[in-house]
């Protein structure tokens, strides 16, 4: 058997992340070849991952990265078991790292296999880190915004890394102000907060409003309502039902007493008459499936 040098150990230990008795048994096993080791170690990180497969990952951190220019956003959640490993540097270090990643990426639709600036894929990148560390973690959700030709993508994370918002605000005025940085985190932390299905009610999908009509009629009839004036029953709850779930009909959370829209009017004389919030993306840290994550870009809109 090959002798196993400290400085070995040490080489393997850097490029793998594993601990030191880990590298010094891999290297052992595999007589001193560093590729071998490395493999073994990805293994046996491998081996850990299947073991704890059954173990819900719902704690961890979503992270984000924004360009220079404020066009392109995005955010990554990193999942693990435990809140202590979720603080722990390299995860939170790989979190960034992928949020970084995918704000450079120009294809997404396949957003685990593709090479992080460290030579692996995201999906080695995510095993390493179980590897050394022992405990499940998986990339499963990410989001990207590409702002429109006059808009500009904001965020907002809410502490420790919970609750992850991107927002699209179009301003003509002042883009490159603090003031509408300011403003644009008025309305993201306001969608942290009040998590609305979408901007505005043309928005809301015909299914979905149809099935909240259903569930009104159901609800006035089994209050025993006269037939007669069920629909205008109806038309009222909906009117509520726009008001607690678009964002531009919310009352805004640092100000009930206006609306969303409200806010976004009295700024017009600091941002433009064009000055509009027109999308948004929220993830919130563990409502995800452990499914692979799906490519959710939204493209620019004109």
């Amino acid at each position: 058997m090959a002798e196993i040098t400290a400085q070995q150990v040490k080489e393997l230990r850097d490029k793998s992340g594993a601990g030191m008795m880990d590298c010094k048994k891999a290297l052992g096993e595999t007589d001193g070849d560093m590729k071998k080791a490395m493999n073994l170690l990805r293994e046996r990180g491998a081996a850990i991952a299947s073991k704890r497969a059954s173990r819900a990952a719902k704690e961890g951190t979503i992270t984000v990265a924004v360009s220079p220019d404020h066009k392109r956003a995005s955010l990554a959640e990193l999942n693990s078991e435990s809140d202590f490993v979720a603080r722990n540097d390299d995860f939170q270090g790989l979190a960034q790292g992928l949020a970084d990643h995918i704000n450079k990426l120009d294809d997404l639709s396949d957003v685990q296999n593709s090479k992080m600036e460290c030579g692996q894929s995201v999906a080695d990148a995510v095993q390493g880190i179980v590897g050394k560390i022992g405990e499940k973690i998986i990339f499963t959700n990410y989001a990207r915004l590409e702002a429109a030709q006059n808009g500009y993508i904001f965020h907002y994370i809410h502490p420790p890394g919970k609750i992850g918002v991107l927002v699209e605000v179009i301003a003509s005025k002042a883009t490159d102000s603090p003031e509408l940085e300011e403003f644009a985190r008025d309305i993201a932390m306001h969608i942290a907060a009040t998590a609305p299905l979408c901007v505005n009610r043309d928005e809301v999908p015909s299914d979905a409003l149809e099935n909240e009509r259903q569930i009104f009629r159901n609800q006035a009839l089994a209050e025993g309502k006269p037939a007669a004036i069920v629909d205008k029953i109806i038309e009222g709850r909906v009117q509520k039902f726009y008001g607690e779930s678009v964002l531009l009909e919310q009352p805004f959370a640092k100000n009930p007493d206006i609306k969303v829209s409200e806010y976004v009017k009295q700024n017009t004389d600091k941002f433009g008459d064009d000055v509009a919030v027109t999308r948004f993306v929220r993830i919130r840290l563990g409502e995800k499936s452990e499914d692979p994550t799906p490519a959710a870009d939204a493209p620019a809109t004109a």
